[in-house]
This record gives structure tokens, C-alpha cells and sequence, in this order.
């Protein structure tokens, strides 16, 4: 069963990069399939309780993200922006709220930071060739094979647990 739901996690995700690298657009109807899929696969080994605490936190974070980008943009326009009319995408969000379920709250936060640091390094290089020609950044694809490549590896070393701290906190506190 876990298999089945490991596959299928797969090949929603390789949809979801390959839709937004190739059309910058992903089918919604993909998020609540992927939805239903990390919430399964996350109950196997956690608690309903503990999930719902920190897809809610991650939710509530994520949600303070994008008043404060609102509200940067906002006043450095000088008008009210709305951030999904090209600075930020419906399906970017949809993604990140989706991996909420997968995540700790420090987990989700330490994914989010990292993913965006590496999404604007590796977009960097191809923005700068093709300046003026409304390039758009496929942030939930990029996140889609960063999440891919996380699940992999808490798959081949279970010492590494997305959805509690204690791995995190070890590399953290004490480098091991």
C-alpha cells in the first residue's frame, strides 16, 4: 500500500513540474489528488493531531508571507497590488498549502526558505538571458522535484522524518 501511495506522490509531482516548467500553469485538479496522497502517506507514521497542528502553522505562516509581500508591493507602488496578477501564482500557493501535510512547522519552514533560496540562484542565471521577455519562474515546479528529492531521501534514511523536528533540531543544535 505504502508503495502504491509513493508512486502515485511521484507521478502527481512529475505532472505538477512538468505543467508548470513547460506551461507555467498547473490543472488544479492535481493539488487535491496530491492533497489526499501526502495525507495518507503522512498518517501511516504520525497522528491526525500532530498534522492538522502543523499544517494550520504552516498555513498561518504562509499566510503572513503574502500580507508582507502584499504590503511591500503595495507601498512600493503607491496602490493596493494584487500579488497574483505576475508577482506570485494560484498555483504556487496551491502547492505550498498542498505540502503543508507533509511538514513540521520547522521542517515546512526550513523547505520554504531553502526552496526559494535555491529557486532564485538557479533562476538568476536564466532571467539574466532572457531580461525583458516576461519570464515567469516555475516555483511550484522547482519545489515539486525539491520535495521529490526530500521524500526519496526520508524513504532511504527513515532518521530523517519530515514531520517532526527531532532530525532538524539534531543537525542544528549539534551537527549530527
Amino acid at each position: 500500500m505504502m508503495l502504491i501511495l509513493q508512486v502515485g506522490i511521484f507521478i502527481v509531482l512529475a505532472g505538477i513540474t512538468y505543467q508548470d516548467f513547460r506551461y507555467r500553469g498547473i490543472y488544479w485538479w492535481m493539488f487535491p489528488i496530491l492533497f489526499i496522497l501526502l495525507v495518507l502517506n503522512t498518517l501511516h507514521a504520525s497522528s491526525v493531531e500532530l498534522m492538522l497542528s502543523s499544517a494550520l502553522s504552516s498555513c498561518f505562516f504562509l499566510g503572513i508571507q503574502l500580507v508582507l509581500l502584499m504590503a511591500y508591493l503595495s507601498l512600493k507602488r503607491g496602490r493596493i497590488v494584487n500579488i497574483f496578477s505576475g508577482f506570485f501564482g494560484l498555483g504556487d500557493l496551491l502547492f505550498l498549502l498542498t505540502i503543508t501535510v507533509v511538514f513540521s512547522f520547522l521542517n515546512y519552514l526550513m523547505f520554504y526558505m531553502i526552496s526559494l533560496l535555491i529557486v532564485i540562484l538557479l533562476s538568476s542565471f536564466r532571467v539574466g538571458k532572457l531580461q525583458g521577455k516576461g519570464y515567469k519562474i516555475p516555483l511550484a515546479g522547482y519545489q515539486a522535484i525539491f520535495l521529490s528529492i526530500l521524500m526519496m531521501l526520508q524513504w532511504q534514511f527513515p532518521r530523517i522524518y519530515l514531520h517532526a523536528d527531532e532530525f532538524l533540531n539534531n543537525l542544528l543544535v549539534y551537527g549530527n
